[in-house]
């Protein structure tokens, strides 16, 4: 029986754990490079909440690792993989148990946790009183598919994309106030990184006399999109669409979107977009509808 002991992650081990996670997931080379780029969204975790990086020992053999990490008051599980033949040993509920720990020592008050339908990570999260909020849709669409859907919502409000000074010196108290009420937090590392080391643009929706909403597109990802109304949020995701589009015009694109957000799964699904996979949003004293919010992607939601 494997004795699973639970210890903070280190930064030079993370191109092993990337080689790790891409195992489980059945994708990559699986060949470990230490001169490998390390993943920016781990690269970004441990940087900025590096005691929620954890990995699962069993002596001196990996057993899996796990990321969560902390904005406001909310905790928010990143990655948690355990390599299948270690699973059923405890390791996933050793790591979640750390993690939590993590969170409630910080003295955080809500809990977030973004994950695919396998029912190993649902039971362990019910197991520590976590409950599902919403499911949550990877929609896809063709290149040549998406360009009407995102003219039309971009059209719905006056929009105009910043730039990264701009938003540090005017934007960032919009931004805050957006995703207060949007999500329940406040993220400026999160914007910083979107668009220094992500190489994302972001454009800022108007309705009335303020800032309503804003949305990221790039060459790796649609969002993430948040507004203080639906119609800011599809406004600004309609843009963030678009620039996505302009960046990698041939390229399709991937939405990742809760089933909450009606009006903007309604509106994508009948321009002909499909329903890739569905995610699971479980939460534990989440007070947000995640009604007019669209995620960047799994890792850093």
């Amino acid at each position: 029986m494997a004795k699973v002991k639970v210890r903070r992650t280190h930064r030079e081990e993370l191109p092993g754990v990337v080689v790790l996670r891409d195992a489980v997931a059945g994708s990559g080379n699986q060949i470990l490079d230490l001169d490998m780029e390390i993943d920016p969204d781990l690269n970004h975790l441990i940087t900025h909440d590096p005691d929620g990086f954890m990995t699962a020992v069993d002596r001196d053999e990996t057993l899996g690792y796990g990321a969560a990490f902390i904005r406001s008051r909310q905790w928010v599980l990143s990655q948690l993989w355990i390599l299948p033949q270690h699973q059923g040993i405890g390791a996933g509920e050793a790591l979640l148990s750390k993690l939590l720990n993590f969170g409630e020592n910080s003295g955080v008050r809500e809990f977030f946790a973004l994950v695919p339908p396998a029912g190993s990570i649902q039971a362990l999260l019910v197991n520590h009183g976590f409950q599902p909020v919403v499911p949550v849709f990877r929609l896809h669409l063709s290149a040549d598919m998406a360009g009407e859907p995102a003219g039309a919502m971009a059209r719905l409000l006056p929009a105009k994309e910043v730039s990264q000074d701009l938003l540090a010196r005017q934007g960032q108290a919009d931004v805050d106030r957006i995703d207060r009420i949007g999500r329940n937090i406040v993220r400026e590392i999160d914007h910083q990184f979107w668009l220094k080391e992500r190489s994302g643009r972001v454009v800022f929706v108007r309705q009335g006399t303020r800032i309503a909403g804003y949305g990221y597109g790039g060459p790796d990802q649609v969002g993430p999109v948040s507004g203080t109304t639906q119609d800011a949020a599809m406004c600004a995701l309609g843009h963030a669409m678009q620039m996505a589009l302009e960046t990698r015009p041939e390229q399709d694109i991937s939405i990742l979107i809760p089933a909450s957000f009606t009006p903007a799964v309604q509106a994508l699904l009948d321009s002909g977009a499909t329903i890739e996979s569905t995610f699971l949003l479980y939460g534990r004293g989440l007070t947000s509808a995640f009604d007019r919010v669209v995620f960047g992607n799994p890792s850093l939601p």
